[in-house]
């Protein structure tokens, strides 16, 4: 298939023309959330906020539960985001090394046959869910990248077959308005 054809066919199926007005969240009450879960989980792709409350030991009770005893599944964008704390934390702060050397061993505790990577439509479309959310929600330079790689998240688990397992509300909810085969279980810290 060519690119002009694949790009035509992944906006057939988004169709960001339909799109015009901001989008808004909506109440907590229509969204899934893990806690009306119980086990057995579907297959989890984990976001980024799970490895940042697992590192800080404030991941509620309903996601220790879902770790120990779901299917988990680990993306490569959730990898480069806690991989950027290495350039991002002052190396002159006393705790760096630590944090990274925590990040270094959540990201070696993930098996390699778990590690799913965003491939060349996942890419795509993820960049056009992306630039769609920019335009409805006036996102700037810092939120468009964000939203990229939430878009890149929310997609390899829609490929796969998994639910999203995030505590980013927002972004999240709005990806699901523009792209209903998405799946995401939410949580919230107590």
């Amino acid at each position: 298939m060519s690119s002009r054809s694949a790009l035509e066919q992944s906006l057939r199926r988004l169709k960001p023309e339909k799109h015009g007005t901001r989008l808004s969240r909506r109440a907590a009450s229509a969204l899934p959330f893990l806690s009306a879960s119980r086990p057995p989980f579907p297959a989890l792709l984990l976001d980024t906020t799970v490895y940042i409350d697992t590192l800080q030991g404030v991941q509620p009770q309903e996601v220790d539960l879902a770790l120990r005893s779901g299917k988990l599944f680990h993306s490569t964008v959730t990898e480069a985001e806690l991989a950027s704390l290495s350039g991002l934390l002052d190396p002159r702060r006393a705790e760096t090394q630590k944090v990274i050397g925590q990040v270094a061993s959540l990201i070696a505790m993930r098996p390699a046959h778990r590690i799913l990577n965003p491939d060349r439509e996942i890419w795509r479309e993820a960049g056009i869910l992306a630039g769609l959310l920019a335009r409805l929600q006036g996102y700037g330079r810092n939120e468009r990248r964000q939203a990229l790689n939430d878009a890149l998240i929310f997609l390899t688990a829609v490929k796969y077959g998994c639910a999203v397992l995030t505590r980013n509300l927002t972004d999240f909810d709005l990806l699901l308005q523009l792209d209903p085969r998405g799946n995401v279980l939410f949580y919230e810290r107590g």
